[in-house]
């Protein structure tokens, strides 16, 4: 296909954030009827149909949203090399819409996201926390911080750390309830469970450190049980518990001593950290700019966990 210029996926991204064509053209200066034409000329070198009409609105296909994803981002690339070349400055600007689940938002970037953000005081950032896999295109993410394995997609992604899950439970727990020696143990105590992608993570594996031996999976049970990963942290901090978290989102809590990890020569299943993308293609410089950074970030969490993990 073809584009004679950019006024026409201008018009796109316009019709898509505001809900109809004629908002649309009050945003782009343009009539009603102007908008309908520049959105059937794409539709026509594309050959499909980007939106749904009716009389109050118009909702864009599936095709549309892929089509609009990646024109906004184009746009974006644009504006921001015309901003290189005009202000002479390599400095960020935009906004960055990132997401992630509740408890890495509270355990790892919370306290980090505003360094990142003076850093790079051009940019606007909007992080939405929510434990819920949000359609990435859709909702116009530029990165969502992921555990893994991650399901097959179109989405592209980056490793930023790799990490496996660990048992960990207050040091007042522990007095209380004694320290289980092997996995089996766990049995025997109070497990605070949660729901990953919808479903209860009651079953937790384990393999030795060393390699020697065999891996085993224990079924658990508390009185306790959520959705929300942070909430199940905040119970071991109360001492309600044993927790089974990545090591990454446990490690504040490990170096000052709120936590402890139990079966130090266990490990659990792994929980590798992946920054997820939209698109490999048209990625904004401010998107590469987080993703160096985020990984700088975890890599040093890493480090932290494979330390504890040798001294383990």
């Amino acid at each position: 296909m073809k584009f004679d210029n950019l006024a026409d996926l201008k018009v796109l991204v316009a019709a898509a954030e505001t809900g109809g064509f004629t908002p649309a053209g009050r945003r782009c200066g343009l009539s009603t009827a102007a908008v309908s034409a520049a959105i059937k000329r794409l539709e026509t070198s594309l050959g499909v149909r980007l939106f749904e009409r009716s009389t109050r609105s118009v909702q864009a296909t599936q095709e549309g949203r892929v089509m609009i994803d990646h024109a906004r981002r184009a746009l974006e690339l644009v504006a921001e090399g015309q901003a290189l070349v005009r202000g002479g400055s390599a400095a960020l600007t935009g906004s960055l819409r990132l997401t992630t689940s509740s408890a890495l938002a509270r355990g790892l970037l919370l306290d980090w996201l505003p360094g990142f953000a003076a850093q790079h005081p051009g940019l606007e950032i909007d992080l939405r926390v929510t434990d819920t896999h949000v359609d990435l295109v859709r909702e116009a993410i530029d990165v969502a911080v992921r555990y893994g394995p991650l399901p097959d997609s179109g989405l592209a992604a980056r490793l930023l750390a790799p990490s496996h899950r660990i048992a960990c439970a207050s040091p007042a727990y522990l007095r209380r309830r004694g320290w289980p020696q092997q996995p089996q143990d766990l049995a025997q105590h109070e497990c605070l469970t949660y729901e990953v992608r919808g479903r209860l993570l009651c079953d937790w594996a384990f393999s030795p450190v060393d390699g020697a031996g065999q891996a085993v999976t224990v079924p658990v049970r508390g009185a306790l049980r959520c959705n929300d990963a942070s909430v199940a942290l905040d119970w071991a901090l109360q001492g309600q518990g044993v927790v089974y978290q990545s090591a990454l989102q446990l490690a504040g809590a490990l170096a000052d001593g709120r936590l402890q990890r139990v079966l130090p020569h266990w490990l659990g299943a792994a929980a590798p950290l992946y920054a997820v993308l939209p698109s490999n293609r048209f990625v904004p410089p401010r998107v590469t700019a987080l993703v160096e950074a985020l990984a700088e970030l975890f890599a040093r969490s890493a480090a932290g966990e494979l330390g504890e993990r040798v001294a383990g």
